[in-house]
C-alpha cells in the first residue's frame, strides 16, 4: 500500500480534482459537487429572529448629557428585558431552529457518504450513494446527535455556569461589570480551549477516516471507531501531522473562496444582478398599477432567483475545495487502510496470454 504523509497525499488529491473537474470540464459537474460538498459538509443553517424587546425607558436607554449612571450595570438590563411578552415566539423560533437542525444534520449524514461514493467513483451521483449507504448513515446521525449534545453540555459546563455563579454572586453588579466579565471568561478560556481542540480531533476523525470504515466494512459505529484509533495509535506523529496539515490547507483554501468570490462577483452583478433587479422591478410597476399582493409575489419571487443565483455560483466555486478535502483524508488514510486502497489505486491485472494456434510459433 502507498502509505503517504499528510504532506505527499497533497499531490495525489490535486490530481483527482483535475480529474473530476477538468477531463473534461462540465459546469454540471461542478455545480453537483459543490452541492453535495455544501450538504456533506454539515450546513446547518441558523435563523435568529425577534422583535423589539420593551425596556423601561427604551431601547437604549436616554441618559441625560449622554453619560451612563452611577447605578447602571448588566443585571439591570438583563432584568428590564420584558421575555414574557414574547415567550410564544421564542418557543416557536427555538422549535423551529431545533427541526431545522435535525433535517440538517440528517442531511449531512447522508450526503457525506454521497460525497464518498462521488470522490471514489469519480461520478457526482446522488441517487446511488444515497441508497448504497442508508443503513450506515443512520448509524452516523444517531453518532452525530449525541456528538452534539455532549459538545453542548460541555459548553455549558465550561462556561454557561462560571458565569450563571459569577451573575448570581453579583460579579456583573459592580463598577467594573464589563472587566469582572471579562477575567470570568478567561478564567476558563484555557479549559474551553482544550475542550475545543478535543472536540476538533473527534469530529475530524468521525468525518475523514470512520465514516470510510462504516462505508465500506458497515460495522457498527463503536467497531469502526476502535479500528481508526488502532490506526492513529500505532503512529501518532503522522496523524498530527495531519491535523496541522488540514489546517493550513483550510486557512489557504478559504483565502482562496474569498478571493474568488470577489473575483467572481463582478460578471456574477451583471449575469444574475440585471436579470433579477428587472424582475424586481417589474413586481414593483405591478404593486403600483394592478395588484399590490400579485406584485409583492413578482418581488418574493426575484428575490429568491437571485438569492439561488448567487448560491449556485457558490457551490461552483466551491467544488474544488470539496473534492480536495475529501480527497486528501482518503489518500492519506487509504495506504492505512486496505480496503480504501483497492479503491484508490486499482491494480491492472496482467493480460491473459493468447491461445496459440497449433504449429504456430509465438513471436519474439
Amino acid at each position: 500500500m502507498n502509505r503517504l504523509s499528510a504532506i505527499d497525499a497533497i499531490g495525489p488529491a490535486f490530481s483527482r480534482v483535475g480529474t473530476m473537474l477538468f477531463s473534461p470540464f462540465r459546469l454540471r459537474t461542478w455545480l453537483k459537487i459543490g452541492f453535495i460538498g455544501v450538504l456533506g459538509g454539515g450546513l446547518v443553517t441558523a435563523s435568529s429572529g425577534g422583535g423589539n424587546m420593551n425596556f423601561r425607558g427604551g431601547f437604549p436607554p436616554q441618559f441625560p448629557k449622554g453619560r451612563l449612571p452611577d447605578d447602571w450595570d448588566l443585571s439591570r438590563v438583563f432584568n428590564s428585558i420584558h421575555l414574557a411578552d414574547y415567550i410564544h415566539f421564542i418557543m416557536i423560533a427555538i422549535g423551529i431552529a431545533i427541526v431545522l437542525g435535525l433535517i440538517f444534520q440528517y442531511l449531512f449524514c447522508r450526503f457525506r457518504f454521497i460525497l464518498f461514493d462521488a470522490i471514489i467513483s469519480g461520478e457526482p451521483v446522488i441517487g446511488r450513494g444515497w441508497r448504497n449507504y442508508a443503513s450506515q448513515a443512520n448509524r452516523y446521525f444517531g453518532f452525530w446527535l449525541a456528538y452534539r449534545l455532549v459538545h453542548w453540555g460541555v459548553v455549558f459546563v465550561l462556561i454557561g455556569l462560571p458565569l450563571l455563579r459569577a451573575y448570581k454572586n453579583g460579579v456583573f453588579s459592580g463598577d467594573n461589570s464589563l472587566s469582572a466579565m471579562l477575567g470570568v471568561i478567561a478564567s476558563v478560556a484555557l479549559s474551553a480551549i482544550a475542550a475545543a481542540i478535543v472536540f476538533a480531533v473527534i469530529s475530524t476523525l468521525m468525518k475523514d477516516f470512520v465514516m470510510p470504515v462504516l462505508a465500506l466494512d458497515d460495522l457498527p459505529l463503536g467497531d469502526a471507531f476502535s479500528a481508526v484509533w488502532r490506526v492513529v495509535a500505532s503512529e501518532p506523529g503522522a496523524w498530527a501531522g495531519y491535523m496541522l496539515m488540514k489546517l493550513l490547507c483550510s486557512v489557504g483554501a478559504a483565502i482562496a473562496l474569498t478571493v474568488a468570490m470577489v473575483v467572481a462577483m463582478i460578471p456574477a452583478i451583471f449575469i444574475i444582478g440585471i436579470p433579477v433587479g428587472l424582475v424586481i422591478l417589474v413586481g414593483v410597476l405591478v404593486a403600483k398599477s394592478l395588484s399590490v399582493a400579485v406584485g409583492v409575489i413578482i418581488c418574493i419571487a426575484g428575490g429568491l432567483l437571485g438569492a439561488a443565483g448567487f448560491a449556485c455560483l457558490f457551490m461552483i466555486l466551491g467544488a474544488p475545495i470539496v473534492v480536495f478535502f475529501a480527497s486528501y483524508a482518503f489518500y492519506f488514510f487509504g495506504g492505512r487502510y486496505p480496503k480504501l486502497a483497492a479503491l484508490l489505486w486499482p491494480q491492472t491485472l496482467p493480460p491473459s496470454p493468447q491461445p496459440q494456434m497449433a504449429g504456430v510459433q509465438p513471436a519474439l
